[in-house]
């Protein structure tokens, strides 16, 4: 358990918000990233909040003996994961458009935002990956981001998923050897035909 936790958890789960606020908000910025991944940047902060309240609601469960970063890891996969789910039954229209499907004025391109030029190679390069990833099973795309995103060791993924360290070794194994795979094709998606 992480340094000085003991009184904050003993205070939490007496009921002490405040104890409980202070604790989790430093990790806050760590919940939403993967919130955002799972569920997408517009219901990063649905999912980031839900987290908190079933972590509030699940202190007096929190033994300590993995960390409470791993621990919420786990609670915002599962709130993620339970958001995409009722997302898909609802089936609702696209937020950039509306039921007519005209485009929405918050969907519209910002006057005063820089120049897409001047960062197109970047994004270029954070679209294809982010497009490999999106090929990658579930398993395989979330063990990735939590190793190489949020730089979480082979222990924290495994208490963040809930697997033994031995899968989350074979979910990178494999899910770095199918994203290759992915990227390869991509690549030559992109390329001129030489021999033409």
């Amino acid at each position: 358990m992480e340094t000085g936790s003991q009184d904050w958890l003993k205070r939490a789960r007496e009921g002490d918000a405040e104890a409980f606020a202070q604790s989790f908000e430093a990790l806050r910025p760590l919940v939403y990233a993967v919130a955002a991944r799972l569920a997408g940047p517009d219901d990063a902060e649905d999912v980031t909040m839900e987290t908190f309240l079933r972590a509030w609601q699940g202190v007096r469960h929190f033994d300590g003996r993995a960390s409470l970063k791993s621990w919420l890891y786990r609670i915002a996969h599962n709130c993620a994961i339970d958001f995409i789910r009722r997302r898909q039954r609802r089936r609702e229209v696209p937020p950039e458009t509306d039921a007519e499907g005209r485009e929405l004025i918050e969907a519209m391109p910002d006057k005063c935002a820089a120049h897409p030029a001047s960062r197109m190679e970047g994004a270029e390069t954070r679209n294809l990956v982010e497009r490999a990833l999106r090929q990658l099973p579930d398993e395989h795309r979330v063990t990735l981001m939590l190793r190489y995103s949020d730089g979480l060791s082979y222990g924290e993924i495994a208490a963040a998923t809930g697997v033994p360290i031995g899968t989350v070794m074979s979910r990178l194994f494999n899910g770095k050897r199918k994203m290759m795979g992915i990227w390869r094709s991509m690549d030559e998606g992109r390329r001129p035909d030489e021999e033409s």
